[in-house]
């Protein structure tokens, strides 16, 4: 086990393991959702998909990294990928100007698929705009440690508990 406090990654992982349960089920299937795009590749809205989790990615990264865990400001690393991706969905699912029409008669799995994405990243982001509501209302702290344990906004991590 890392016990160094002053390694970043550790610290990030460590803020991983304290967020609620149902945070990480969350996470888990939204990144399931978003990785299927995969099986897809044969439409622009699954190579979308993929390319709109590198600056996703990297955003996340570097502000976990600089705050040495998960901190609520982490949504903005949603938002600026994925309401374009969103937007284009919508305008699939109701229109062919941008692209051929949805239609479930035409691709079922694709179909179910996009619907998926569709919702979970719709639920995302309105996660994300609250959380950072909150992080500029000043909910400033990391996950796991004692400020974010007594916000009730994650567990304590023995390893964070003296930020």
């Amino acid at each position: 086990m890392i016990t160094n406090k002053n390694n970043k990654w550790a610290q990030i992982g460590y803020s991983w393991l304290s967020m609620k349960t149902w945070v990480k089920v969350w996470l888990i299937w939204l990144n399931l959702v978003l990785w299927s795009a995969a099986f897809f590749l044969f439409d622009p809205i699954a190579q979308y998909t993929l390319l709109s989790l590198i600056p996703a990615f990297g955003i996340i990264v570097a502000i976990a990294y600089y705050y040495g865990g998960l901190v609520r400001l982490l949504g903005i690393g949603h938002l600026i990928p994925w309401i374009p991706l969103l937007i284009y969905l919508e305008l699939r699912f109701l229109t062919d100007l941008v692209g051929a029409k949805l239609t479930y008669s035409d691709r079922p799995l694709f179909f179910i698929w996009a619907m998926l994405l569709e919702v979970s990243l719709g639920i995302c982001l309105l996660l994300d705009v609250y959380d950072l509501y909150r992080w500029f209302r000043g909910e400033r702290f990391v996950l796991g440690t004692r400020a974010a344990y007594q916000a009730k906004a994650s567990k304590l991590s023995r390893q964070l508990a003296t930020r």
